[in-house]
């Protein structure tokens, strides 16, 4: 209960510095590719990263994961809710929303921070999201985008 605590505090303050970021998600477990499977709603944890606010103007809903091959790495919630995929490359060259056909990233297990989790890999990007266990149903995630000189953080809840 530890981490949800620091979680809904630096929620309510509205950001948390890298470090205690970086902190908080070492202290997470590691989380497997089965408990991955499902939709999950996304929430932005601000850390002074540059996409800091941007999803949530967007409307970002969250991430599909179907299988270890086929995961929606961007849902967004339209208008009278209908949540869809949106290809990633175009969002992350552009910031601009281009509805995706079939899952455009994969799963695996990798080694990061010094343990080995459930990993997000892009197919057309280099960036990996890695994956950390709150408790069953939350997760804290850590996007490594190569062009980024820090992390950019955000947190999962499985809808389903």
């Amino acid at each position: 209960m530890y981490r949800d605590t620091e979680i809904q505090q630096i929620l309510e303050q509205g950001k948390a510095d890298l470090h205690t970021a970086c902190q908080l998600f070492d202290s997470c477990e590691t989380a497997d590719l089965e408990m991955m499977i499902g939709t999950w709603k996304g929430r932005e944890f601000h850390t002074g990263h540059p996409m800091d606010g941007i999803l949530k103007k967007l409307n970002w809903y969250g991430k599909a994961f179907h299988d270890a091959e086929n995961v929606d790495p961007l849902l967004f919630e339209g208008k009278k809710g209908v949540v869809f995929a949106v290809d990633p490359v175009p969002f992350m060259d552009k910031r601009k929303l281009v509805k995706a056909v079939g899952g455009k990233a994969r799963m695996r297990m990798v080694k990061f921070r010094g343990e080995t989790t459930a990993t997000m890999i892009y197919d057309n990007l280099p960036i990996h999201d890695h994956f950390r266990k709150v408790h069953d149903g939350l997760l804290f995630c850590m996007m490594d985008w190569k062009a980024d000189k820090q992390p950019y953080f955000f947190l999962l809840e499985k809808m389903e």
